[in-house]
């Protein structure tokens, strides 16, 4: 009996308090439905501050680093591109190491863009890279090689320099490390970022190192841009590194 009376119970109290249970669907008057949005006046104070910054600024990411000759995208299993950003990585880390860095490789879901023909700014480049990576050196043995070469196939490619290799069947083939057949009772230096060395990447074969060279003050956006400059010229370049 309770539970058949409560709703009656419940629509007498709030039509007693003066209310309606539908009162939240009722149409209001227009004045009230559709009031403007007022925003407030921007602080004088800050408005001066942003617009002292705003020329040196633009000055600063519109600074040209390089010309761009081609249109450059990624592709597979190789790409101009993806032969450029790991080829950056492993120059850069040879220099940083003061020694000879076997390999280097990277995903291109760490890139947003590509590049076109014409002038390339300091902000392309923080568009092109705009996560902040730093650069990671890695000691790995020959077998974690081989698992990373086959990890690329699975992949059907991937940005990586210092290594060749074919894939067939979705399997690395004839892997070559800096034009020598790799070794699996070798350890080789490889090159790559903070995010793929954290199990961020689609590399499994990067998480097994010996040792690790963290890098934190080489932020890879930086990277590309010094490459870039010292480059001045940038066109598509192949070089078969990864034939299928």
């Amino acid at each position: 009996m309770l539970i058949r009376i409560a709703p009656i119970l419940l629509l007498s109290f709030t039509l007693f308090a003066g209310c309606s249970l539908f009162s939240s669907t009722e149409k209001q008057p227009l004045s009230e439905q559709k009031k403007p949005i007022m925003y407030p006046e921007p602080d004088p104070e800050i408005s001066s501050i942003l617009d002292s910054y705003r020329s040196t600024l633009h000055d600063r990411m519109g600074k040209k680093i390089a010309t761009v000759h081609d249109t450059l995208r990624f592709s597979k299993p190789e790409s101009a591109l993806g032969n450029l950003v790991a080829d950056a990585l492993r120059y850069r880390a040879g220099h940083e190491l003061k020694r000879f860095v076997n390999v280097s490789v990277i995903g291109d879901s760490s890139f947003r863009l590509y590049l076109t023909p014409g002038e390339l700014t300091r902000k392309d480049v923080m568009e092109f890279m705009p996560y902040e990576n730093h650069l990671v050196i890695l000691r790995l043995k020959g077998d974690k090689i081989f698992e990373l070469a086959n990890q690329i196939a699975e992949l059907g490619g991937a940005p990586v320099s210092g290594m060749r290799l074919r894939i067939v069947d979705g399997r690395a083939r004839g892997v070559l490390i800096n034009a020598q057949t790799l070794s699996s009772d070798r350890e080789y230096l490889v090159a790559t970022t903070s995010w793929a060395a954290n199990g961020g990447d689609q590399f499994p074969a990067l998480w097994d190192y010996s040792d690790r060279i963290d890098l934190h003050d080489v932020n890879v956006r930086e990277l590309y841009i010094d490459y870039f400059k010292s480059r001045r010229n940038i066109h598509a370049d192949r070089d078969g590194r990864i034939r299928s």
